[in-house]
């Protein structure tokens, strides 16, 4: 166990790179919903097809993964319950049930005098996977965004705007014509993606009750198998797309160095090119493998005696991987998930969790600018445990499409 005198800042200069990195995600986001708009309007009177509004409360339970929670805080007091409140605007332009849109919410951790009142703006996008009834379906939707109105307690929020992910299955009911129930578990996660140290964020486990009124269309929109293949029949060549991205980002670190935690009080940049060729299922199910080219400025620094911090060659900084990567595309939209291995260029020295040669996994989230240009936002584990960076870039689908 480190004492406190072992908890070292590493001298450098000041740099606020992690400002950047959520302001970026904010143009990020205000981007997708901009794009959401205009894919719509250029498919004609889509709003009059589907538009809702929707409005959720979801209790929450906050895990414990960080000994703040379990008391060790200046209150003393266990953090156990929270919940938030939100307000969702989406549209849909099918009528096999996927749509997206843009929220707001505001979150308690019933603990503001340590944790804050946080804010969020966040984009989203969902479908019905089956139907369980006339009445009843099943299906999924994703949240990201940004979060703002944390207190910086130095404990596992240092930064006063997060990254927010949430992921749900919800049950849709149909009550009326117009008017739907929405309810499901969901899992939330607020990060600042390692732009600055520590990264300790808060992780909860939610139940969504929230009601959903269509107000353009005559009806609600309910699904009939989704992923059943519309595709015209095709060769095995011609289901082939190649994606070519370029991302960039930034990210803290810490190193361990005669027993003694060193922080450094820097951002450092990190850049990455992946290739990733995709095989085509049907119109939804996309998988394949990705080369992942990383090099990261923070990988593998070291102390010097004044507690200046020193960097390695440039190969002990890179690093190429090879993942497995599962696609789910949809309007707008696609989620790209994989697990894979890296391997370190130069000689490997080992880092405390943060190892260029390792297992390592990917969640990342494309918005079609066109139908073969895209933004990219990436997040990417460690040991697919910890996390490592988060990442923006700009891609482009060469193949069939």
């Amino acid at each position: 166990m480190l004492s406190g005198n072992d908890y070292l800042c590493v001298r450098s200069s000041e740099f606020t790179m992690n400002k950047v990195i959520r302001i970026s995600l904010s143009i990020f986001i205000l981007c997708c919903t901009c794009f959401c708009c205009l894919a719509a309007a250029k498919n004609g009177n889509v709003f009059s097809r589907y538009n809702a509004l929707g409005m959720n409360v979801r209790p929450s339970y906050v895990m414990p993964t960080h000994g703040y929670y379990n008391g060790w805080n200046p209150s003393g007091k266990k953090i156990r319950a929270g919940g938030s409140i939100d307000i969702q605007f989406l549209f849909s332009k099918e009528q096999r049930g996927v749509y997206q849109g843009v929220g707001g919410a505001m979150h308690t951790f019933f603990a503001d005098d340590i944790i804050g009142t946080p804010a969020t703006l966040y984009i989203f996008q969902g479908a019905p996977l089956a139907r369980l009834g006339d009445r009843m379906t099943i299906g999924y939707e994703w949240n990201l965004g940004v979060s703002s109105g944390w207190k910086t307690n130095g404990g596992v929020i240092v930064t006063p705007m997060n990254v927010y992910i949430n992921v749900a299955a919800l049950f849709t009911y149909r009550l009326t014509s117009t008017f739907d129930l929405i309810f499901g578990p969901e899992y939330t996660h607020f990060s600042n993606g390692d732009t600055k140290f520590p990264n300790g964020g808060a992780n909860t486990v939610n139940l969504r009750v929230g009601a959903r009124g269509n107000i353009s269309s005559p009806e609600a929109i309910m699904t009939e198998k989704i992923f059943s293949s519309r595709q015209e029949p095709r060769s095995f060549a011609d289901r082939w797309s190649y994606d070519l991205l370029a991302m960039g980002g930034w990210r803290a670190d810490r190193t361990l160095s005669d027993g003694r935690l060193y922080i450094f009080n820097q951002a450092f940049p990190v850049a990455s090119v992946n290739v990733n060729p995709l095989y085509s299922f049907n119109d939804y199910l996309y998988a394949g493998p990705c080369v992942d080219i990383l090099y990261d400025r923070s990988a593998n620094l070291s102390v010097a005696e004044d507690e200046s911090f020193i960097c390695p060659t440039f190969l002990n900084q890179m690093s190429v991987g090879l993942s497995a990567r599962a696609e789910l595309k949809m309007p707008i939209y696609a989620v790209n998930i994989g697990i894979g291995y890296s391997l370190q260029l130069g000689n490997h020295t080992r880092s405390i969790s943060r190892d260029l040669q390792s297992l390592y996994g990917i969640f990342a989230l494309k918005a079609f600018v066109s139908e073969r240009m895209f933004l990219n936002v990436t997040y990417r584990l460690s040991s697919v445990l910890y996390s490592h960076n988060l990442l923006f870039g700009l891609g482009w689908r060469f193949g069939s499409i």
